[in-house]
C-alpha cells in the first residue's frame, strides 16, 4: 500500500513539474501582437449573400488595417477605412484614415501600414460603408495591443 501511494504521489509530482515547465516555455514565446483579426457582418442588410469586416494585425514591429467587402452591386457609396489609438485619449484618437469607392464583388481595401506604432498601445480597425443620405454601416476589428 505505501508503495502505490508513493508511486501515486510521484507521478502526480512529475505531472506537475512537467505543467510548470509547458507554462513557462509557452509564456515565453508569446507574441507582441494580441487580438488581431477581423470583425463584421455577413448578410441580410443589403442581400442575402454580401459580407463585410475590417481588419487589424501586426506584421514585423508595423500594424496594418484593412477591409474586405463583397456587395454584389458597386452603389454610389464610400468606405471610410480609420486606425484608431484607444490608448492616447478616452473614446479614441484617429490616427490614420483613407476613403475608397465601393466596389462590385469581393474586394480588399488595403491601406498603409503605421510602421512605429506606440508600444504598450491599444489599436483598432474601423470601417464605415456610407450609402448616403444618413445611411451608414460601422465594422470594427477586434482590439490589437501593441
Amino acid at each position: 500500500m505505501v508503495k502505490s501511494r508513493i508511486g501515486r504521489a510521484a507521478v502526480m509530482l512529475s505531472g506537475l513539474v512537467v505543467a510548470a515547465a509547458a507554462v513557462t516555455v509557452s509564456s515565453g514565446t508569446a507574441s507582441a501582437y494580441v487580438g488581431s483579426g477581423c470583425g463584421g457582418r455577413d448578410g441580410g442588410k443589403h442581400t442575402d449573400t454580401w459580407y463585410a469586416s475590417a481588419c487589424i494585425n501586426g506584421d514585423g514591429g508595423a500594424i496594418n488595417y484593412y477591409g474586405h467587402t463583397d456587395f454584389p452591386n458597386g452603389a454610389p457609396a464610400t468606405i471610410h477605412l480609420w486606425l484608431w489609438d484607444y490608448t492616447a485619449k478616452p473614446g479614441g484618437v484617429q490616427v490614420a484614415k483613407t476613403d475608397f469607392p465601393v466596389a462590385a464583388g469581393p474586394h480588399d481595401y488595403r491601406t498603409r501600414s503605421l510602421a512605429h506604432p506606440a508600444s504598450g498601445h491599444d489599436y483598432k480597425a474601423e470601417m464605415r460603408v456610407d450609402w448616403g443620405g444618413g445611411n451608414v454601416d460601422t465594422y470594427l476589428s477586434p482590439d490589437l495591443l501593441n
